[in-house]
């Protein structure tokens, strides 16, 4: 069953989306190390600035909270988060298939 992880932030007005994507290239390689992760793509949010969308899919939902939990006190992680404006408005949601 593959998942879908949606993260939805917003960054630092000085945030350039070469920086985001830098820290976030390397949190890739730390969360692919762990196992379970299929894809990353991110997004500017239409219209609103400095906003984005983060969309993670996942081998499992197990996987991924296993995941993001073991790198969330990593250097790696940090150094996103140095970008994130609030980090408490961040806005995490997991889509699972729906049955037939």
């Amino acid at each position: 069953m593959s998942v879908i992880e949606m993260i939805e932030f917003t960054t630092l007005p000085d945030t350039t989306t070469e920086s985001l994507e830098t820290a976030l290239l390397a949190l890739d390689e730390e969360l692919a190390s762990l196992g379970g992760l299929v894809s990353r793509e991110l997004f500017r949010v239409d219209g609103a600035d400095n906003a984005w969308l983060l969309d993670y899919r996942w081998a499992s939902l197990e996987t991924a909270q296993r995941s993001m939990g073991a790198v969330s006190e990593s250097a790696v992680f940090g150094s996103l988060m140095a970008l994130v404006a609030s980090p408490e408005t961040m806005k995490l949601t997991y889509g699972v298939p729906a049955t037939a």
